[in-house]
């Protein structure tokens, strides 16, 4: 028996960090990784999938997902998906349906179970009720393999609400072979007990900068007694964030050239990069930040710069100059005014007797 462990598709996800129309590609893309991901389960002999929460990002949920959502789940009738609602979804999507098919299955806030075989599959919806006396509640049966479904963060982490914490702890001696957890949306994985583990499955699709890393499902190969996980890295792009170091450099058209070719190097054209330009710079150093955004989006789906350069200012450096500018910098660097305002009008100053706007 085979099953998919995922979560927190997000789907109707604003991504906020992208222009518009990015936005609107990225959230076709979200919808089609998960039409995909059951197009992998039907030709890979998968039984079960598991949404371990937060499948849409709101309880509002929109009538294209729905229905593209609905029309996957009937048309794969040889799966059963197994619904937990999470903290964003809540139980927007089944409660809106008029009719549930019978393949779907939802996890209410009692421990639901469904039994294949010699596997059980048990999960419960976490609330303020039932954060404390899930632990004692489940009832795994002793022989057999047991998967457990929560959607938390486990206790230690910071979360936003008591009842999303999870107790890893607590959950040992309950006949745990494997816990898939839902609401981190990286893959991570540990230990119950001498007999359990546990994994997030993390998104199928990063949605913003802070999203990182490999985005995929779990695939779990439940053979003999045994059960068997595997990471499954799914997503159609990838997200990164590349940072440069400017210390030093004098000429911004040989940092831009580097720049490019550094990422074209590491990067697929499809990716989502977040270019954090760092460290100090000269006066003389004539950055073209929206020239090189430019020139980098021609080469990448979408490529965000985030500039967190500081100007250095040495005064040895204009001591003995006698033009406007030395001038000018010499009269800004003996005020009386802040080390921050310095910068700025010197910035803004230099900028002006090269005839560039600020």
């Amino acid at each position: 028996m085979k099953i998919i462990h995922c979560a927190d598709l997000h789907l109707d996800s604003k991504m906020n960090s992208l222009p518009t129309e990015k936005n609107r590609i990225r959230k076709e893309e979200t919808l089609l990784s998960f039409e995909k991901m059951i197009s992998f389960a039907k030709e890979n002999g998968v039984s079960v999938i598991i949404l371990a929460g937060d499948t849409f990002d709101t309880g509002k949920i929109s009538a294209k997902s729905k229905s593209r959502v609905l029309y996957s789940i009937e048309n794969a009738p040889q799966i059963d998906f197994l619904y937990l609602s999470g903290n964003h979804d809540e139980d927007g999507f089944v409660s809106s349906l008029e009719h549930v098919p019978e393949n779907l299955k939802v996890f209410g806030s009692e421990w639901t179970y469904y039994v294949y075989g010699n596997v059980t599959i048990a999960g419960v919806v976490l609330n303020e009720n039932n954060t404390d006396s899930i632990y004692d509640t489940v009832t795994f049966p002793e022989n057999g393999l047991n998967v457990a479904v929560l959607h938390g963060q486990i206790a230690g982490y910071k979360t936003n609400s008591q009842a999303e914490t999870i107790s890893i702890p607590r959950l040992k001696g309950r006949n745990i072979d494997y816990l898939a957890l839902g609401h981190i949306h990286s893959y991570s994985e540990g230990v119950i007990d001498n007999r359990g583990t546990y994994a997030y499955s993390g998104c199928l699709e990063g949605r913003g900068f802070d999203e990182t890393g490999d985005k995929g499902f779990v695939l779990l190969d439940v053979t003999g007694n045994k059960i068997f996980k595997q990471f499954v890295k799914f997503s159609s792009r990838d997200i990164y964030v590349y940072e440069y170091d400017v210390t030093g450099k004098q000429n911004f058209l040989s940092v831009r050239d580097e720049i490019v070719s550094d990422l074209k190097k590491k990067y697929d054209e499809k990716s989502l990069i977040k270019l954090v330009i760092k460290g100090e710079y000269s006066a003389d150093f004539d950055s073209d930040y929206a020239g090189l955004s430019m020139l980098l989006n021609e080469y990448f789906f979408f490529v965000k710069i985030e500039d967190k350069t500081v100007l250095q200012l040495k005064p040895d450096d204009y001591e003995t100059d006698k033009s406007i500018k030395g001038e000018f910098v010499r009269k800004v660097l003996s005020s009386d005014l802040s080390e921050e305002e310095k910068k700025r009008i010197v910035l803004i100053g230099l900028n002006a007797l090269k005839g560039k706007e600020f």
